[in-house]
């Protein structure tokens, strides 16, 4: 059962702050263009980021804007995907590229129900654009966001954790009023990254350890509480 005495939005304050002292910096994070936000979402598909990052550059610099992308051939954007060793999303980016220039003039629409008919955008990816190209209140649930939810609030999730509707409202609750939802995405990417880890999660150095279920849990069984 969820613990009731948590606010979410505090947690996502807490967390706000810590990324402002801790959180990583990208070039992805530093764009509104919704062309360089989703190349860079569909590079960072079971790839790390720091991986991601030369083959990125490289990319936008053959390929600036999506127009020059739809103009390409196939083997010229499979040879970028190759380094990140997943090739399929070459033709994944090409089809996006292709779809987006024909169905929308070559923009990015600001609908979720309209960004998820383009081909491999799903729910996380057009949350992503909404977020962190339009500053629109959506917060991107995935595994690792979710591993934080069910630690934070002790939760156990029904089926798969991304697809718990739960885990959906908690996340969206998590995004304090007035505040630019980017900060509290790109504070549970780097939270989920460096702190709250799958495997040995580093508790004692964690900012929101206090408020957090898992914390709790551990202390007392390690005689700490």
């Amino acid at each position: 059962m969820r613990r009731s005495d948590i606010d979410p939005a505090v947690i996502g304050r807490e967390l706000i702050k810590w990324w402002r002292a801790h959180g990583r910096r990208y070039p992805w994070r530093e764009t509104r263009d919704p062309y360089k936000i989703i190349v860079a979402e569909i590079m960072l598909q079971r790839t790390k980021a720091d991986q991601v990052l030369p083959v990125y550059r490289d990319f936008l610099e053959k390929f600036p804007t999506i127009h020059h992308l739809v103009r390409a051939a196939p083997e010229e954007i499979e040879e970028f995907f190759k380094r990140l060793g997943l090739r399929w999303r070459a033709d994944k980016i090409r089809k996006m590229a292709d779809f987006v220039v024909r169905e929308y003039n070559g923009r990015f629409p600001r609908s979720k129900e309209m960004l998820m008919k383009i081909p491999g955008v799903g729910d996380y990816i057009s949350s992503a654009l909404l977020s962190f190209a339009y500053g629109l209140p959506y917060v991107v649930v995935d595994s690792n966001v979710c591993r934080i939810i069910q630690r934070v609030f002790g939760i156990k999730a029904r089926g798969e954790a991304r697809r718990d509707k739960r885990f959906h409202e908690l996340a969206r609750e998590m995004l304090p009023e007035n505040e630019d939802s980017r900060l509290l995405n790109f504070a549970l990417i780097d939270f989920a990254a460096l702190v709250c880890k799958p495997r040995r999660p580093l508790c004692s150095s964690c900012p929101i350890r206090n408020l957090c279920s898992y914390y709790s849990g551990s202390s007392s069984m390690n005689g700490k509480g």
